[in-house]
């Protein structure tokens, strides 16, 4: 499924619908969003998933102190219609980079993140 952010009417919420993979590295399961760049681990894949709810939670927490999940999304390649500024898209081109035969699950994700 495609990665995409997207407003509510007013402006006020972005909401991210995000691809989320899970991968088995020795006796670890890491999920990874490549649209983000962000991961975690766990003992499970359960375990990864939870891990990474609590990496994007605190990204969000990070990005709502700082006001800077546009400035963030830009520096890791996601553009921004300049006509538009509430709509978004990932990079086009991602190196995943998961050995063969590793990745177990995938998962989607929606986040909601309030705006001022």
């Amino acid at each position: 499924m495609k990665n995409y952010i997207k407003t509510d009417n007013s402006d006020n919420v972005l909401e991210l619908q995000l691809n989320v993979l899970v991968f088995q590295e020795d006796e670890y399961f890491v999920s990874y969003c490549p649209a983000m760049q962000l991961s975690s681990y766990g003992d499970t894949i359960e375990g990864a998933k939870e891990g990474f709810d609590e990496v994007m939670d605190a990204y969000i927490e990070n990005c709502k102190e700082n006001n800077s999940l546009r400035d963030d999304l830009l520096k890791i390649g996601w553009t921004i219609d300049k006509s538009n500024h509430s709509k978004a898209e990932p990079p086009s081109n991602i190196d995943l980079n998961i050995p063969s035969g590793l990745l177990r699950k995938q998962f989607n994700e929606n986040w909601n993140i309030p705006v001022s």
